[in-house]
């Protein structure tokens, strides 16, 4: 019987900054493309969802050989991708609605999951559906920061951020648990090219939350596993990742 991999993304493109100014994001093609490749070549169906049921943007910074380990690999990433993304594109909340026929839940990176689905109430009921079952978990890059959607009111966790509070989690699933996450000095690197500052970091968001961040060095490959949840830190971190998830999907045993 095929198992069924629920891949959640965002459905939007602007990343807000400080001042009001915003930066094209999406998705970043490897952090998708290169885990969504090998489980399908594991024989692992994929069931794509974003919150508006749209096909989920890409950040085109990403669309650059430099993020695979030559031009051919690239260009069959890419098409496997556009291929991927023409099929059906899900509603969370329809997602969410029969989450017993998935068997892990997938985040790909890019600054995206900073917009709307660290604060996305039907991501929040997934996080927690997979977290009692005990099933995998994994999210690349920034999309760690999307763990933060499973708390009680993760729109005002998000919201004192963006203000420059430091926040408090309330019913936090994710409490101690080990990750990683793109880093600050990662994220300050990128920063020099945007609009203006970020809001926030991501490392920050989830340390005040209560999570054990452990980041590598800077563009290195990276990969936390704890209990069912897989994290890895940056771009290339992707086949790590997903040979982590593998192992998990297959019943590796875990980190305590």
């Amino acid at each position: 019987m095929t198992k069924n991999i629920l891949v959640v993304m965002s459905s939007e493109d602007q990343l807000p900054l400080k001042g009001g100014q915003t930066h094209a994001t999406g998705f970043y093609l490897n952090e998708f493309g290169v885990p969504a490749h090998r489980l399908t070549q594991e024989g692992y169906a994929l069931t794509i969802a974003t919150p508006k049921g749209n096909r989920p943007p890409m950040d085109h910074g990403s669309d650059t050989k430099d993020f695979f380990k030559d031009e051919a690999e690239h260009a069959q990433i890419k098409a496997f991708v556009e291929q991927t993304l023409s099929g059906p594109i899900h509603k969370l909340s329809d997602a969410a609605a029969n989450l017993d026929q998935f068997d892990a839940v997938f985040l790909p990176g890019g600054h995206a999951p900073m917009i709307e689905l660290m604060r996305d109430a039907d991501l929040g009921r997934v996080l927690r559906h997979f977290h009692e079952k005990g099933q995998p978990t994994a999210l690349i890059c920034h999309a760690p920061v999307a763990l933060l959607a499973a708390q009680q009111d993760a729109a005002a966790y998000q919201t004192a951020l963006q203000h420059g509070e430091t926040p408090a989690a309330q019913g936090f699933i994710y409490d101690g648990y080990k990750a990683t996450v793109f880093s600050t000095p990662e994220e300050q690197d990128a920063e020099k090219t945007f609009e203006a500052p970020m809001q926030y970091y991501p490392a920050d968001a989830l340390r005040a939350a209560g999570m054990d961040v452990q980041n590598g060095g800077k563009y290195q490959s990276h990969v936390v596993r704890d209990r069912e949840l897989i994290t890895g830190q940056n771009p290339m971190s992707d086949e790590e990742f997903v040979t982590a998830l593998l192992g998990a999907l297959k019943g590796d045993a875990v980190n305590a």
